[in-house]
């Protein structure tokens, strides 16, 4: 008996050490919808898709996939529920709003993705101001691999909406090319805006992160006013060692406007400067993190964390430990102890000397044999450099470092087997949204 206690016992403690850290879509509904089906019948099928996007948009449930052919759609869509849509071929599948308000409009409705499409006005309205895409009081949309052109504005972020992502989008020959207009916390990445009129408009905006793309080619750049948005290596057409930004500021506390400006500290000096990495998008109980992936640095490591991600193999499991100012740990219990194991085995510890764990850097977890990490991951809570060259650090957190320090800041328990650091109050992992 006092043998197996002592086996227990072991094994709980590897569990708990410090700093040894333990490491579908395929069902998901699809209509389809291409512009060559003109006789019918129409039901959503591969083989009799619908005509109009529409159509698809009133016979789809929540989290259909609208997969659209190459051809051309003159419509506007109003998105009342949260499906995703995809083109074909993004220059070869044209949504085209026919002089309406808006082709895409998107109005107090979450977790919408648009990729792979060009969008665009045609021409314009002698009264209404026209976007692409329109999201107004909404959160956690993607905006990916799209063309966004001839419009009043490519893409209008306004009215509240939150953490949606703007990604690896080419917007260009509108009159503006994205506005955040009274929005926060939103992600603008790897995108081209250029040869707008004005290419980015900041206005009653905060917290949103620009970076890595390349605005570039307008007479002016950015236009803002009362702007708390941060701007980092960005390219801006020029080799430069910081990029200024003259607008205007409201200052509440004595009710004027004055001149201001705001300032790129570390602009890239072409547009080939950096690297557009994938992106995840990790929503949680307690909120969402974006995390950027070091796919060329840590490609073995970053590959098992995507493909994990795209079968919702996180989906439903738990921070099973949690402690403040060093990590949060997740990705291989669920919330009433019973663990989950990957599908996909083992993997070789990656290291590479530029990638180190920072605050909010992403981590996998593992035993004391190197090669044992297989879903279980960590996100540092402060810099750890005393795991560099020791775990496999693979990506960091480029928004919602908040909502990881809220996370690591819980109160924990000992749970499940002397599981310690257990939260009190589960933190549930909801979902992990590639994005690449």
């Amino acid at each position: 008996m006092k043998k197996y206690i002592s086996i227990i016992i072991i094994f709980c403690l590897l569990l708990t050490s410090i700093p040894v850290i333990v490491g579908d879509q395929s069902n998901q509904t699809i209509l389809y919808v291409d512009d060559d089906n003109r006789e019918g019948p129409w039901d959503g099928s591969s083989t009799y898709p619908f005509q109009c996007i529409n159509d698809a948009v009133q016979s789809a449930e929540q989290n259909t996939l609208i997969f659209i052919r190459n051809g051309y759609y003159p419509e506007q869509i109003i998105v009342d529920k949260s499906i995703s849509f995809r083109g074909e071929n993004k220059e070869e599948t044209i949504v085209d709003g026919e002089n309406l308000h808006g082709v895409f409009v998107i109005e107090g409705t979450d977790y919408i993705m648009i990729e792979n499409l060009t969008i665009t006005k045609g021409s314009q309205t002698e009264s209404d101001l026209s976007a692409g895409i329109i999201l107004i009081q909404t959160s956690h949309n993607i905006i990916s691999n799209c063309i966004m052109k001839e419009n009043d504005v490519g893409i209008l972020i306004s009215q509240n909406s939150s953490n949606c992502i703007c990604y690896n989008n080419d917007i260009s020959n509108n009159a503006l090319g994205i506005d955040l207009c009274s929005s926060q916390k939103n992600l603008l990445y790897g995108n081209t805006i250029s040869e707008n009129g004005i290419n980015l408009g900041l206005y009653n905006s905060e917290n949103n992160l620009i970076t890595k793309n390349n605005i570039i080619n307008s007479e002016k750049n950015v236009e803002f006013f009362t702007s708390k948005d941060i701007l980092q290596e960005n390219y801006w057409g020029r080799e430069t060692s910081f990029y200024l930004i003259f607008g205007f500021q409201y200052l509440t506390s004595i009710g004027i406007t004055v001149p201001w400006f705001k300032c790129d500290f570390s602009p890239v000096s072409s547009k080939n400067g950096f690297n557009i990495n994938p992106l995840v998008r990790m929503d949680t109980t307690m909120g969402s993190m974006t995390i950027e992936l070091f796919s060329t640095e840590m490609p073995i490591t970053s590959s098992n964390f995507i493909q994990l991600a795209e079968i919702d193999f996180f989906d439903n499991l738990v921070f099973h430990r949690v402690i403040d100012d060093f990590v949060i740990q997740g990705g291989g219990f669920y919330a009433n102890g019973t663990e989950k194991e990957s599908p996909l085995g083992t993997i070789e510890l990656e290291i590479h000397p530029d990638i180190n764990h920072v605050d909010g850097a992403i981590s996998m977890a593992r035993t004391n044999d190197p090669n044992s990490a297989t879903s279980q991951f960590f996100i540092c809570d402060g810099a750890q450099d005393r795991l560099d060259g020791q775990y496999a650090a693979f990506g960091k957190t480029i928004v919602g470092l908040d909502v990881l320090q809220a996370i690591a800041s819980v109160e924990t328990t000992t749970k499940y087997f002397f599981m310690k650091d257990w939260p009190v109050d589960d933190v549930i992992i909801q979902g992990i949204e590639t994005i690449s």
